[in-house]
């Protein structure tokens, strides 16, 4: 199960790799659109500044194409490249066109977050952090785009680059958690492809042995038929015995008679022992086939055990991922009132501005700044919480997904108990079948040997007519003893037949 996750993993990364790739080239397009705005004179960075940037900003934007889509590498250390290049383009935001981009600080994080790697998220989060804390203060040294509420470095550190650096964080940490759930989910929920190979694999096991019965069955009929036919030939032999006692002078063609019909009846008998050697090393085949199979079965019921705990701990880490998610509406709402607060005391600093006059005109700006920034906060979380409500509702789908795929796992798990329970029958079936075959062997030579005697006495009688009459009395008692011994042979042929039919109704059944 763990390679299986693996490989879902790099795939994401590859496809990763390349929406990486695609959101950069529609960065370019709109960092273009932005230079040719302040061409335009709608942004007022210095010209020198912003063409430096812009060039800096195409390398970089473009580089994700060439080392993904011509270069087509696929190596772990991509997405560092990619992650690292994306930090370093909100740096050069942040030095061109500071406080117009404060929403484009967490570009890097949410590129990173496409990933689902807790340890790259940290990384890229401590990155954006450093470089958008140089980047205003690059921009505050070389004036690029002035701020008038960030006069001072004492004001910068303070109202700028420490409030940003925090929402910075707690935003990163929001995606963070995100993508750590969602790869434990997209890790539980692989138990389903291994749920249907399994039961394919059981499938497979009730074909065999259902083939298995049918060819036993054909086997057994054919033995009964040749069991018959002995038993016939045994018949024969007594009645013509019986005449050769009561006219003993026509005794020679007789005996010549009956001299064919014992060497036709040890040709049987040879037949009925090859015969019965097949289905002795059919009745040993089938028994390690059972084997086998509840091998199989006793696999697969350990195999749905395992899928049915990996269920229920998936559908456990779900409905943890929803409350935690709506532990994450509560933070969104305490940082929403945080902005509320930060709006009302930017106001309460407008009215002692005014109050102040002339010596409070500058606090006012200040003040009235802070407020922007308060909104533009109080935008982004709302945004923010919009988008936790989908992963709740998407959450609470989930579990409801789970608990259907618990549902199917205890049904698959009770048949295969029902197919274990029919498989043991027929391993005890097989077992009885091949103890009463051996039996069966031992009774065919003994039958053989005998008939082979009788076929030495024949032939003394043919070569004899003195002894004529106690050769015939022989040939008499060996008929009989043969005509019992065939009677014992059908009646375990008919055990034999009514377990095949047994094992084939088993098959019919399932």
């Amino acid at each position: 199960m763990g390679e299986g996750n693996s490989n879902v993993l790099v795939k994401n990364e590859k496809q990763a790799n390349k929406a990486v790739a695609k959101v950069m080239r529609i960065t370019f397009v709109m960092f273009t659109l932005v230079y040719f705005m302040n061409v335009a004179g709608i942004f007022i960075v210095d010209m020198k500044i912003m063409t430096i940037a812009y060039g800096m900003a195409a390398v970089l934007l473009w580089l994700p194409t060439l080392l993904v889509n011509v270069l087509k590498l696929e190596q772990p250390f991509v997405k560092y490249v990619l992650t690292i290049i994306a930090v370093s383009f909100v740096t050069i935001s942040a030095v061109t066109l500071t406080y117009h981009v404060v929403l484009l600080y967490i570009y890097a994080i949410a590129i990173a977050s496409l990933y689902f790697s807790k340890r790259l998220n940290i990384l890229v989060t401590v990155l954006s952090v450093v470089g958008v804390s140089v980047g205003q203060w690059v921009s505050f040294a070389l004036n690029t785009l002035p701020d008038k509420n960030l006069t001072s470095t004492y004001k910068l550190v303070v109202f700028g680059i420490v409030p940003r650096a925090l929402i910075l964080v707690a935003l990163a940490a929001i995606f963070t958690m995100l993508c750590k759930r969602t790869a434990e989910m997209l890790s539980s929920l692989l138990g389903a492809e291994e749920q249907e190979k399994l039961m394919e694999d059981m499938k497979r096991m009730q074909e065999k042995t259902g083939q298995t019965s049918d060819y036993l069955l054909t086997m057994v009929k054919d033995l009964s038929t040749i069991s018959g036919s002995s038993a016939k030939a045994n018949a024969r032999i007594v009645e013509e015995t019986s005449g050769v006692l009561q006219s003993f002078s026509d005794n020679t063609a007789e005996i010549e008679g009956m001299n064919e019909k014992t060497k036709e009846i040890n040709n049987r008998l040879i037949e009925l022992n090859d015969m019965n050697n097949q289905i002795s090393s059919l009745a040993e085949h089938v028994n390690e086939e059972t084997k086998d199979n509840q091998s199989k079965m006793d696999f697969a019921m350990k195999s749905m055990e395992q899928i049915n705990a990996s269920t229920d701990e998936c559908r456990a880490v779900i409905s943890q991922l929803g409350e935690e998610s709506k532990e994450i509406l509560g933070i969104i709402q305490l940082i929403t009132g945080i902005s509320g607060q930060t709006n009302i005391l930017a106001l309460n600093a407008s009215i002692e501005a005014a109050r102040a006059g002339e010596a409070g005109r500058g606090f006012s700006v200040v003040a009235d700044q802070i407020q922007k920034l308060s909104e533009q906060t109080k935008g982004a979380v709302d945004d923010i919480g919009k988008i936790v409500h989908e992963v709740v509702k998407n959450t609470e789908k989930a579990v409801v997904a789970m608990e259907q795929s618990a549902k199917l796992t205890k049904t698959g798990m009770e048949s295969i108990q029902k197919v274990g329970s029919s498989t043991g029958v027929i391993t005890a079936s097989n077992q009885k079948m091949s103890d009463q075959m051996l039996e069966m062997e031992k009774t065919t030579e003994s039958i053989r040997l005998r008939s082979h005697e009788v076929a030495k006495a024949m032939e003394q009688i043919s070569g004899n007519t003195k002894d004529n009459y106690k050769a015939i009395e022989h040939v008499t008692a060996a008929t009989q003893e043969n005509s019992a011994g065939m009677e014992e042979i059908e009646q375990m042929v008919t055990k034999v037949r009514k377990l095949a039919q047994e094992l084939h109704e088993i098959r019919t059944d399932r």
